[in-house]
């Protein structure tokens, strides 16, 4: 390597640095390449530790005391620059120790829901589950998002040209599972793109279960009225009823209504040979979007959820590439979406986000996703709830 800093943060920086506001590790020779590492003093958000990793044309917002989520990402388009992300209600970056996830209706983890990038996980995802007594056993959406990152570790790499920020977050409790996802975020030193790797480990002597969904979310500018998602199917299917009333228009975003109810589309999605596919969210003057590549190997079910309320309410778009649908654990189970691993077995889980910047791009993104649908010339598109993909 002609010019390699490696840099690694042990837990006693940590706590010596708790106080501190910023932290600034720029690039020796790069322009624009930098991290900053930021702690957020007031409020809600006292603790949380957040990170900015940036080339010349994007910005990634990293937050590891919520589980290595992403927050937001910042792109250049010309001399404007595109916030990509979404107006949460929950206007502040939450420490997790301020989030009621056992609150009585299950619905706590809504308390801290604002981030671009939200992983749902890992015993468990989906709808908020009761036992027979009433009892809530499994909250809205599991805990990973709410559980903060150790062994954070930061690298320049010039020999691959790429930033690195790796963080570990352990999910564990006696006689139950014992998970640790190893998330590290890639950006390189040129372009507007960037990618995730997630590795999650049993590290229990006994067999472990597994659920995981990306709830990645994006709205104003880039989800709004006009705004068109591209999303390659073998077969899709409405979550509820409300879903069902509007399946032909499910890839079209309308404009915002106080109170709209969210609807939910669950997708069978074409791939090529490899298992590898795309999907796409257009801006409504289609100049701009934003393409996520992954493997339905490693993500064999995917959501598009539509919330598209009033803005100051939250108007949102969630892409969900996913191992089960968001339904209640003991449905998936039932239908055999919970994954098993072994004792010490692991899995591998990659996302590439890519940022389309002008007509030209979009328009190229949108044949390449149309290739992907050509792949399954005979989708099928039901017009009910599918018993065995929604409870």
């Amino acid at each position: 390597m002609n010019d390699y800093f490696k840099f690694s943060i042990p837990e006693s920086v940590l706590r010596e640095q708790v106080s501190c506001d910023e932290t600034l590790f720029s690039h020796r020779s790069v322009e624009g390449v930098r991290a900053v590492r930021h702690f957020l003093r007031d409020g809600v958000s006292a603790g949380v530790e957040v990170w900015e990793i940036s080339n010349a044309d994007v910005c990634v917002w990293i937050v590891p005391t919520r589980g290595m989520g992403i927050w937001k990402v910042c792109v250049k388009n010309g001399a404007d620059e595109i916030r990509v992300g979404w107006n949460s209600p929950v206007r502040d970056l939450i420490n997790p120790q301020n989030v009621p996830l056992f609150q009585p209706d299950g619905l706590g983890w809504l308390r801290g829901f604002n981030e671009l990038v939200a992983r749902c996980g890992l015993e468990w995802n989906g709808a908020p589950q009761w036992d027979a007594s009433g009892n809530l056993q499994f909250p809205l959406h599991g805990m990973i998002q709410n559980t903060p990152a150790r062994a954070l570790r930061l690298e320049f790499d010039d020999e691959k040209r790429e930033i690195r920020l790796s963080g570990v977050v352990r999910e564990a409790r006696l006689f139950f599972n014992a998970l640790e996802l190893t998330s590290t975020l890639t950006l390189p030193y040129d372009g507007a793109t960037f990618r995730t790797t997630d590795v999650v480990e049993n590290t229990s002597a006994a067999p472990g279960e597994l659920e995981l969904l990306y709830h990645i979310n994006v709205g104003n500018p880039v989800a709004d009225e006009g705004a068109r998602a591209f999303i390659p199917f073998k077969r899709c299917a409405p979550r509820n009823d409300t879903a069902a009333a509007q399946m032909q228009t499910r890839l079209e975003y309308l404009p915002p209504q106080v109170g709209r109810p969210e609807t939910c589309y669950y997708y069978d999605l074409a791939a090529d040979e490899n298992g590898d596919t795309a999907v796409f969210l257009q801006n409504p003057t289609a100049d701009f979007g934003v393409a996520l590549d992954f493997n339905k190997k490693e993500f064999p079910c995917f959501c598009q959820w539509k919330c598209e309320q009033a803005r100051d309410d939250g108007y949102v778009t969630g892409l969900e590439p996913a191992i089960n649908f968001p339904n209640n654990r003991d449905f998936e189970k039932a239908h055999g979406r919970v994954a098993r691993l072994e004792s010490k077995e692991s899995r591998a889980f990659h996302l590439c986000f890519s940022f389309r910047r002008g007509a030209d791009e979009v328009a190229r993104e949108v044949e390449r996703i149309n290739a992907l649908q050509a792949l399954s010339p005979s989708p099928i598109l039901e017009t009910k709830p599918l018993e065995d993909w929604a409870n």
